[in-house]
């Protein structure tokens, strides 16, 4: 057995304590929970996320929040350090038969994904490379008291949107490749008409914006970087140009502004849902362009979207607040659904009824 020494924290009638020690040990020790299994103060463990911790670690990630642990009974006795005011610590286990004795007697209160990603079968983490991590624990708490603390890690933190995360992920140069290229482009969009002033690249408050990480997945989503002209996929530039055309060309047929219209009177055009329906439908359009030989400009994208309007039987100016197409913009899956309509539309729209084959 060796010592694990501890500093206590008194917290209005709560105490706690806290210390450091190897993961890989630690985990021995916790409470065994299945992949996905309700619990009475935690979330159910989710194993991708596990493994996700497990690689980023092994990848020379670090962990620089403290786990949150707590005794189950007085296997682990915490006791006070002869002659030291403030140092404490617990017995713990050094040899795989003293391990059996300590077995699920440790419970996880907040940190159950970075722990368990230790565990033997999942941890990717050498044996032989040094790892500690930070951890408070609580001795022999109530439920209530374990629900209590579960509200103060997880629900009174604010939790930092991923709209900001990639912005520190470019900012710290962690981003992928692919990611880098979305938000390069996404950035540049930001900085011309028409969504100049209207997409949300970190953390700004932005009446009605729509946020960076959401335009690129909806980019990604319309596979806007597989769009060519001939043989040659469109360069960043040659894409800016493009789609603000085409977002400039919806503002005319629609009547709205993305930066400036009110929401009562333009409806889920200015929000992410019409915001991605609309780049949902560009490499469409952009294929009738090319197909067409006609240049693409927002007289010509117009003129495609009068084509789309007449098919489904509505004004252009009321594209997007008619009774008939509200409710598609309410949900991701109805909006995917109508964006794929409406490319249907829009293929046959020179094709007619014809036949190639007679």
């Amino acid at each position: 057995m060796k010592r694990i020494y501890l500093l206590k924290i008194n917290q209005h009638r709560e105490t706690c304590y806290i210390g450091k020690m190897d993961p890989r040990e630690l985990v021995k020790v916790a409470v065994k929970v299945e992949m996905g299994e309700k619990q009475d103060a935690q979330r159910p463990l989710n194993k991708k996320r596990v493994q996700d911790i497990s690689k980023y670690v092994a990848e020379e990630g670090i962990l620089p929040n403290t786990l949150t642990i707590a005794t189950k009974d007085n296997s682990f006795e915490i006791k006070q350090m002869e002659g030291a005011s403030n140092v404490y610590y617990f017995e713990f286990p050094t040899e795989e038969s003293e391990f059996a004795r300590y077995q699920d007697k440790i419970d996880i209160m907040d940190g159950q994904h970075r722990l368990y990603s230790f565990i033997d079968d999942i941890c990717k983490l050498g044996s032989d490379i040094p790892y500690e991590i930070g951890f408070t624990i609580y001795d022999k708490p109530t439920l209530t008291q374990r629900r209590k603390i579960f509200v103060s890690c997880n629900e009174k933190q604010e939790k930092v949107s991923g709209n900001l995360l990639m912005w520190f992920k470019i900012q710290l140069d962690m981003a992928t490749a692919e990611e880098k290229d979305f938000y390069s482009l996404v950035q540049k969009l930001s900085e011309e008409y028409p969504l100049r002033g209207h997409i949300i690249m970190s953390a700004e408050k932005i009446k009605n914006g729509v946020k960076a990480k959401e335009v690129m997945a909806a980019m990604r989503q319309a596979k806007i970087h597989n769009m060519r002209a001939g043989s040659q996929t469109l360069n960043e530039e040659q894409k800016v140009k493009a789609i603000c055309t085409y977002l400039s060309a919806w503002e005319k047929f629609a009547s709205f502004k993305f930066a400036n219209s009110k929401l009562k009177e333009s409806g889920p055009a200015i929000k992410m849902a019409g915001l991605k329906f609309m780049l949902l439908l560009l490499p469409t359009i952009w294929e009738r362009a090319l197909n067409t030989r006609s240049i693409f400009d927002e007289d010509f994208v117009r003129s495609t979207l009068n084509d789309l309007a007449t098919h489904l039987g509505v004004e252009r100016e009321r594209f997007f607040v008619c009774d008939e197409h509200k409710y598609k913009f309410r949900d991701r899956t109805v909006t995917d659904d109508f964006a794929e309509q409406c490319r249907g539309i829009l293929s046959s729209i020179d094709a007619g009824d014809f036949n190639p084959l007679g």
